[in-house]
């Protein structure tokens, strides 16, 4: 029996690419800021420590291991200062990407991008997501740093906790499949259903539960995809890049060499040179972006519709695609060219011919 998680893998292709042809270049522009905030620059946790020499069973740091709280301690002010505003910024930016979600989403399901009214609308939805979202991340980063801090600050039985790593590693391994899934289904789920994110993931796990196999070969297919889509996504944004470093450099860069990189002119020029770079880059980005999220998420959505339709967000993007594909079936089963699937001389046409035949030849011989 085939899978519709392997199907929709080519379904989802026309699907995406019919949506972006409706798109203007005002959606492509917005769209492209939504998939940046979204997902166009994923947020990665990664956690390390450089071990120096372990220490006995003193209590004090290890060799070579620094005071953190003597560092911490004489920190300036100013430090502070910016690790707040960098720290409030992040929190900003991810609970806007988290209402953006349903932007997304809304704009694959009616092909409109609206984000005033979608913020409005979801405001809500988005920070409990981001909520959701953080608890899960804090829980991931609790756990490693019980098994690294010890260590770090030099307890006597720090290297003991170091065998909680694994723990870990595991854990946040299933934190990221739970992301992942909640990214591609539950936040659909909560826009079908009008629910929060709990209630929508108790809604999607019944669906889960019911096709498991569908939905573990989902999650293979999908990393898969991840993969090759991010290296087509890295060998793009070094595109981008060149596309924007060399006229960038030209106009600004080469004034300011040309000026003795000196002077307060030169350097307002080069700031608002690289200010201007960065953004382009990053609408670069976003731009390149767009299809791949649109395609891996409307991936998402044709299996979430094909496992349970009350869940269908897209019947009318479904039902062409299937159509297409009926229509092309039918085209490979037509034998002579006229549409019909049987043969030219067997159909209900020629046996209404030969009789009429007939009854001619026995008027004629009548006569």
């Amino acid at each position: 029996m085939a899978l519709h998680a392997i199907d929709d893998v080519s379904d989802a292709l026309p699907v995406t690419t019919d949506f972006l042809r409706g798109l203007s270049k005002r959606d492509w522009l917005l769209l492209a800021v939504v998939a940046l905030l979204t997902g166009g620059a994923s947020n990665t946790t990664s956690g390390g420590s450089n071990v120096g020499n372990l220490g006995g069973g003193s209590g004090t740091p290890a060799t070579g291991m620094p005071d953190v709280g003597h560092v911490v301690a004489t920190l300036p002010g100013w430090v502070w200062g910016v690790v707040a505003l960098v720290v409030l910024l992040g929190l900003v930016l991810a609970v806007l990407g988290a209402i953006l979600q349903f932007t997304f989403v809304e704009a694959l399901c009616t092909g409109d991008v609206e984000i005033r009214r979608t913020v409005a609308a979801h405001w809500g939805k988005g920070v409990r997501l981001f909520l959701f979202n953080l608890v899960l991340g804090v829980v991931v980063l609790a756990t490693f740093a019980v098994a690294i801090l010890p260590l770090v600050l030099g307890l006597a039985a720090g290297a003991l906790f170091l065998l909680l790593i694994p723990v870990a590693v595991l854990l946040a391994l299933l934190v990221a499949l739970v992301l992942g899934f909640t990214r591609a289904f539950v936040v659909p789920v909560m826009l079908a259903e009008d629910a929060g994110v709990l209630a929508a993931w108790r809604r999607f796990a019944s669906v889960l539960a019911g096709d498991p196999l569908e939905y573990l070969v989902f999650a293979v297919v999908n990393f898969v995809l991840l993969i090759v889509l991010g290296i087509a996504l890295g060998i793009a944004a070094a595109v981008v890049g060149i596309a924007v470093v060399i006229p960038v450099g030209i106009v600004f860069g080469l004034p300011f060499a040309l000026a003795g990189a000196s002077g307060a002119l030169a350097w307002t020029w080069l700031g608002i040179g690289i200010v201007l770079g960065v953004l382009l880059f990053l609408l670069g980005i976003g731009l390149v972006s767009v299809p791949v999220q649109s395609y891996l998420r409307y991936y998402a959505l044709l299996l979430l519709g094909d496992t349970d339709p009350e869940l269908d967000l897209i019947p009318d993007r479904r039902a062409d695609v299937r159509e297409d594909d009926e229509a092309g079936e039918g085209g490979e089963n037509d034998t002579d060219g006229d549409g019909d699937d049987t043969d030219g001389d067997d159909g209900p046409g020629s046996v209404a011919s030969e009789s009429a035949d007939a009854t001619g030849r026995d008027d004629e011989d009548a006569t």
